[in-house]
């Protein structure tokens, strides 16, 4: 494994080999991002890093301990919570007995925990213990989705490293290899999340299939009166969990009307419907609110406001925005 095999976190690659470089490596690491940005991946390479017995720049791929870490078979690295489950007392017990040992060929241990947001209290308040007093030779990597979610005792121990979304630029350019003409639709519609773009390539994401899907409905909207409007409320009940992609994918779809209505479409995401674009726009109401509207209604829902009432008037300003 190589750092340059991840794609963006530059920042976050180059402070880690300057640690290992300068002999500045931290006790316990905090990587928070959300999920598909890499963590588990720059977490290992990280840790191959710190195993590597001729590290510069990169981990050597070819010593003793390197090629044991790429087969995930090194004795002193230790993944906690592989399978994302919730984390006991007894799984940081384990952790705490490994950890007061000594390394068995490296000169130090690593320990990566996946979804360490997940360790129950009992576990979080042992585990505190252990941060308190942490052995020299041993370097912990957490991983989390959300800081907030840990004990904020746990999170002051620990060097924080935020990761940050992927530029739409990186992603088409790790995903140049990929002969399939969706390639600039999954950098768009992935949220700078390269796994994310990475399985609506390989189909195992039905973000496109879902844009197609409100693409439909939209141009159903606002070509037929208020009634349709009640036609769709089982479709929009059914779909009430997805609703935040729903109402983005809206967005994403009106915003892309506006660029074309203003000659800007090398700013268009969906360029595969440029002709429905214009058509949609042609009675679209100048300097019109509506995204901003969209966006409310969305905030609105997650305060918990009538979801029903929410979206039909939000359905209804779409119809008075486009007629």
């Amino acid at each position: 494994m190589l750092y340059s095999q991840v794609a963006g976190q530059e920042e976050i690659k180059t402070s880690l080999i300057k640690s290992i470089n300068n002999n500045q490596v931290s006790h316990c690491y905090l990587f928070e991002g959300p999920e598909g940005m890499g963590k588990f991946e720059l977490a290992l390479i990280f840790a191959q890093s710190l195993l590597c017995l001729n590290f510069h720049k990169e981990p050597c791929n070819e010593c003793k301990n390197c090629i044991k870490v790429n087969s995930y078979n090194h004795p002193d690295l230790h993944i906690i919570n592989e399978d994302g489950n919730s984390i006991k007392r007894e799984d940081i017990d384990m952790l705490i007995n490994s950890i007061y040992n000594k390394p068995y060929e490296a000169k130090r241990k690593v320990f990566i925990i996946k979804d360490a947001h997940l360790m129950t209290p009992r576990a979080a308040n042992g585990f505190l213990k252990t941060l308190e007093e942490p052995p020299g030779d041993s370097v912990m990597i957490l991983l989390t989705i959300n800081s907030n979610l840990l004990l904020p005792t746990i999170v002051s121990r620990c060097q924080e490293v935020k990761f940050r979304n992927v530029s739409k630029e990186t992603i088409k350019l790790f995903l140049k290899d990929f002969d399939d003409k969706n390639v600039e639709l999954a950098a768009n519609y992935s949220k700078g999340i390269l796994n994310k773009a990475i399985n609506i390539i390989n189909g195992n994401d039905d973000t496109l299939k879902k844009r197609k899907e409100i693409i439909k409905i939209f141009d159903r909207i606002i070509n037929f009166d208020s009634e349709i409007i009640y036609e769709l409320e089982n479709y929009f009940d059914e779909q009430k969990d997805n609703i935040d992609s729903i109402i983005e994918i809206m967005i994403m779809w009106i915003r892309d009307i506006m660029f074309v209505k203003n000659n800007m479409e090398d700013l268009v995401i969906n360029k595969d419907c440029i002709e429905l674009l214009k058509t949609h726009g042609t009675n679209m109401t100048k300097d019109s609110d509506i995204i901003e509207y969209m966006q409310n209604t969305s905030d609105n829902i997650k305060s918990n406001v009538n979801y029903k009432l929410a979206v039909d008037n939000m359905l209804l300003r779409i119809q008075e925005v486009f007629k």
